[in-house]
């Protein structure tokens, strides 16, 4: 889980211990069970006794004890952050630097997150934390802004934030989503239990729950990646069909531009490929990239949030009848949260049913619904319309 940055030369590290927490914690799990991500962490100097018992206050501190068996790429995006905490424990570095590491967690854990990186601190750890702002900043004793490749010793203001000029047309559609009585087991483990549901066009619709309550799933089920355990679910959508965006969704580019990766889809449709090129245009500037600037470029070299947005663009040009985003204002600075906010506002606009599964309750949306995975159950919140 954690990147132990160790060299051979001393006059790059002096004698110290580096770990870095990658952004997505995916991309440094390389074990095939958490168990054995756990073990790896710990320092080969360290004796056979004290690697034990550092390990299980690691379990108990992180709260792994279930999951020690699962392999950790099947965890949930929250769970892999805690893995990748813990494992920055056992490696007990004497520089610990963070990349976006609350993206994830859920309230509860942010706050355990934060107690844990404060006591590494005072313990004589010295602590990198990158974050696009927001709260995280109030954490630190010494704020460093990067703007435009330079680093000033103080905070830089933001940009101002303004909505994103949309258009919604009056729509006729007939979209819809109905869960009845819908239940789903992984591995005998029961995540939903007999959920009932209905979004309509035009409805936007937050799903809250905890890291593992089982959001993703629910998405899954509605967009018919996976079939319920029992119940039923029935769809009503037109030619615009489902569109589901996963919590890390640049990990489904592989196109060489960022313009043909959003041509894709539309040309999949029947588009002529000057349509789709104008239609990808538009979506892009619509989300707050310039087209001229980023779509002749790879996907693979944009920063998260570059990448993020591209995501929102796809979504855009393809106008989904049902659009399932998961985590979506994750690693996102406040003007992608805005982006984000007007992606969901034009989609149902348009008469898109839109369901958003974030631990944030206000996910930068303004939604209709609320809803709560609590146990396996889903409950309706009261205080929706959440700015």
């Amino acid at each position: 889980g954690v990147l132990p940055l160790r060299s051979g030369s001393q006059e790059r590290t002096s004698g110290l211990r580096v770990a870095l927490l990658l952004q997505d914690p995916d991309d440094q799990m390389v074990a095939s069970s958490v168990e054995h991500e756990l073990v790896l962490s710990v320092p080969l100097d360290v004796d056979a006794v004290t690697r034990r018992t550092r390990i299980a206050a690691a379990i108990e501190r992180f709260e792994l004890g279930e999951f020690l068996a699962r392999n950790p790429h099947r965890l949930s995006g929250g769970e892999k952050q805690r893995l990748a905490f813990a494992t920055a424990w056992l490696e007990d570095p004497d520089v610990l630097l963070l990349d976006e590491p609350l993206s994830f967690l859920d309230e509860v854990m942010r706050e355990r997150v934060i107690s844990f990186v404060r006591e590494m601190n005072a313990n004589g750890t010295a602590v990198v934390w990158a974050t696009p702002g927001g709260d995280d900043v109030e954490l630190a004793q010494r704020v460093m802004t990067l703007r435009d490749g330079r680093i000033a010793d103080r905070a830089i203001p933001h940009e101002p934030v303004h909505d994103i000029e949309v258009s919604p047309r009056a729509f006729q559609r007939s979209a819809r989503v109905t869960f009845d009585a819908v239940s789903f087991s992984y591995d005998k483990r029961r995540v939903i239990d007999e959920a009932s549901l209905v979004a309509t066009a035009g409805q936007r619709i937050l799903v809250t729950g905890r890291n593992g309550s089982g959001k993703s799933t629910l998405l899954l089920l509605a967009g018919g990646a996976i079939a319920p355990s029992s119940g039923r679910i029935t769809r009503a959508v037109e030619e615009r069909g489902v569109m589901y965006l996963p919590q890390s969704p640049e990990r489904l580019f592989f196109a060489e531009t960022v313009m043909e990766e959003i041509c894709f889809g539309l040309e999949r449709r029947g588009l002529s490929i000057e349509t789709a090129r104008q239609r990808a245009e538009e979506a892009l500037n619509r989300v707050g990239l310039d087209a001229g600037h980023f779509a002749q470029r790879s996907p693979f070299e944009l920063s998260f949030g570059e990448m993020r947005r591209v995501a929102f663009a796809i979504a855009s040009a393809l106008d989904p009848d049902l659009l399932l985003l998961d985590e979506p204002a994750t690693g996102l600075d406040a003007r992608g949260r805005a982006v984000l906010e007007s992606l969901v506002g034009h989609a149902a606009g348009r008469g898109a049913a839109v369901i958003v599964a974030s631990h944030e309750r206000g996910a930068a949306l303004a939604c209709d619904r609320m809803l709560e995975l609590k146990g396996g159950t889903l409950f309706e919140v009261a205080d929706a319309h959440t700015p």
